[in-house]
């Protein structure tokens, strides 16, 4: 039998192992193997994990700081290595240090690297985040999360500065030292300090305060999984000299693990940001389950096996792109029930925009990548300048997405610098896309010249890659601004979300002659600002008199409504549960920033089985409760909204 299917098999089954315990649990096991996950994720190694910071969110944000860090020097690295095809002789100075800089591929080697780190850090960083603010507010453990990524960046150092080191000593057996030591330093020590990391998330998730298991969660799981295996794979079979495992492997590696978790962060930011749910539960579960059955598109190499082997694979990478394109659709649909609020947000914003170029890049990738799998290799440079595009545009979009999303989350703070972060997107966007298609061009001219079969015909290339390099510079330029942006949110000056001021759209409201309160005012939307005018008195077909309200609201009118029904019934289901407004606030609030949205309303209402709201009708509630107009709930507007309902509405019933 072929390794690769073998390594596949157990690769799926673990997968499926996994699953089935984080649904089912593991039965009587559970309490003590977390009270031993807990003492080593707090005591080992000895005296290092003291010198980290145990502080809610500190785990977090070292992640995303490291990230940041990585995400710029990918940039550069993508930059200088564009220019280079433009001119081969531009970094030759810095041989002497033991960089090959005769055909680039060195430099290719170390930006690939850069940029593997960058998305890991950044995108696990934000996934992070969501299951955090999910269970408690916090990691398991915030201090060894924090271990986890210094100990992750010294190994990542090592492996790089390692030929450097080597070009100044004579050893024995040269190349195959240094390619073991490298190994060893990222993926031995990689998988070890990711093993760490997934004990972590393992008890984080196991603390959640309720039985739903996110999206996030999810390929969050499977991909920290997944890339444990992979990078087991790679050295083992290497040592063994197993090509079709170390291949199966880096289709892991460079397929799976940044594809699960782009689509990690995408599911929380965007529904998030839009307070929706998710447009499609079964597209979400074509997403997840073919993603990790199938090839991607992506960083394909030639398989080593006979027909039979690349017939499957073929087969397979063909499948490879329903995930993705069912995936795109699903949050391009999310964001487009609130384009509003997505485009208002820069992460938000950033991830929507990677969706909607991801399918592009699928197909790219799948026609290039297909022509390498079979080994005809015709397309390379094609397929190697697609699969670069694809994770220097698509994966710093996401990369984005954290930053200016996950990021403030975490900190507690505002998004410092907006209007940057906005342009840092489209920067991101326009200048990746259009590198990416000069770069083709380039490519195509090259091969059609080279398949002319013609000795004497003349076509210049490098034009074409010094307007890729200048265009890409505009990505290296939003990475400049990101990072200055995360250092402004971090400020500890900088407005937390308890000090946004609160808005109002509306320029004036009209009253008829009647009683109400200025409460019910600030619940309409009305403002500290807000014109008031008195109208006169109307009364309803009963002779009651009625208060009747309007509002120039962007050229529209607004009339007081009755309270909703499904807020009736959610006072009813507290007095009828014993349950205080606090005790099922909490319940609500999972990451006790004292605020909720939309989104984690209509799933409390689903819980308490009182509706099963659509994600347009929820605006209707918060629109009810919100008093201060910021299209958040608090304790305050909630508890006043159903002590009126008890009080106005529940005891007249009895009565």
């Amino acid at each position: 039998m072929e390794t690769v299917f073998i390594a596949t098999a157990l690769m799926i089954v673990t997968l499926v192992l996994v699953s089935n315990s984080m649904v089912k649990g593991i039965g009587g096991m559970s309490s003590s193997l977390r009270q031993v996950g807990m003492f080593l994720l707090n005591k080992a190694p000895a005296g290092l994990i003291d010198l980290f910071n145990d502080k809610p969110g500190s785990g977090t944000k070292t992640w995303l700081r490291f990230g940041m860090a990585w995400f710029f020097m990918a940039c550069l690295g993508m930059f200088l290595g564009i220019w280079h095809r433009y001119d081969p002789t531009a970094l030759n100075s810095l041989s002497s240090i033991g960089w090959s800089y005769d055909d680039g591929s060195m430099l290719t080697d170390y930006t690939a690297i850069f940029f593997s780190t960058a998305l890991n850090y950044l995108l696990v960083g934000a996934a992070l985040v969501a299951i955090s603010r999910a269970s408690k507010g916090r990691l398991a453990s915030e201090a060894s999360a924090s271990m986890v990524a210094v100990l992750l960046t010294v190994s990542t150092i090592a492996t790089l500065l390692l030929p450097a080191i080597f070009s100044f000593i004579d050893v024995a057996n040269e190349a195959n030292t240094l390619e073991t030591l490298q190994h060893l330093a990222m993926y031995v020590a990689g998988s070890l300090l990711h093993i760490a990391l997934l004990i972590n998330v393992f008890i984080t998730i196991g603390d959640r305060e309720h039985n739903d298991i996110s999206p996030t969660t999810w390929f969050l799981v499977l991909a920290l999984v997944a890339k444990i295996m992979a990078m087991l794979f790679i050295f083992f079979g290497g040592l063994l000299e197993s090509t079709q495992t170390v291949w199966m492997g880096e289709r892991v590696f460079t397929g799976w693990v940044p594809l699960a978790l782009i689509f990690a962060v995408a599911y929380h930011v965007i529904p998030f940001t839009a307070g929706k749910p998710v447009w499609s539960e079964s597209m979400q579960k074509v997403n997840m389950l073919f993603l990790f059955v199938t090839i991607p598109p992506f960083f394909v190499s030639a398989a080593d096996g006979g027909e039979f082997l690349q017939n499957i694979g073929a087969i397979l990478m063909t499948i490879g792109l329903l995930p993705l394109l069912a995936g795109s659709f699903n949050m391009v649909a999310t964001a487009a029930s609130n384009p509003e609020k997505i485009a208002k947000s820069p992460g938000a914003l950033a991830a929507t925009a990677a969706m909607l170029i991801l399918p592009i890049y699928a197909v790219g990738g799948f026609f290039t990548g297909m022509d390498t799998f079979v080994g005809m290799d015709k397309l390379g440079s094609m397929a190697q300048t697609v699969d670069t595009g694809f994770i220097s545009t698509v994966g710093s979009l996401m990369m984005l997405a954290a930053i200016f999303t996950s990021y403030p989350l975490i900190a507690g703070k505002k998004l410092a610098k907006a209007k940057n972060a906005q342009l840092a997107v489209w920067f991101t966007l326009v200048g990746g896309v259009a590198s990416t298609i000069a770069a083709l061009m380039g490519d195509f001219t090259a091969y059609a010249v080279s398949a002319s079969g013609v000795e004497d015909a003349v076509a210049s290339t490098e034009g074409f890659f010094l307007v890729s390099a200048a265009l890409f510079y505009m990505v290296t330029l939003a990475s400049i601004i990101a990072a200055l942006s995360m250092i402004h949110t971090g400020r500890p000056n900088n407005a937390s979300y308890s000090d946004m001021p609160v808005q109002s759209d509306i320029d004036s409201y009209t009253l008829v002659e009647g009683s109400t309160t200025i409460r019910t005012l600030l619940a309409r939307g009305v403002g500290i600002d807000t014109a008031l005018h008195i109208g006169d008195a109307q009364e309803d077909e009963g002779g009651s008199s009625i208060v009747q309200v309007s509002a120039q609201l962007h050229n529209d009118e607004v009339t007081e409504f009755p309270v909703p029904e499904e807020l009736v019934m959610l006072a009813q289901y507290l007095k009828q549960t014993k349950q205080s407004i606090f005790e099922f606030f909490n319940a609500i609030d999972l990451d006790g920033s004292g605020d909720i949205n939309g989104y984690e309303f209509q799933k409390a209402l689903k819980k308490a089985n009182i509706a099963n709201l659509p994600p347009w009708e929820m605006g209707r509630l918060v629109s009810a409760v919100d008093l201060d107009g910021d299209g958040l709930l608090n304790l305050p507007e909630l508890d006043i909204m159903l002590a009126k309902i008890r009080t106005e509405i529940l005891e007249s019933e009895e009565e």
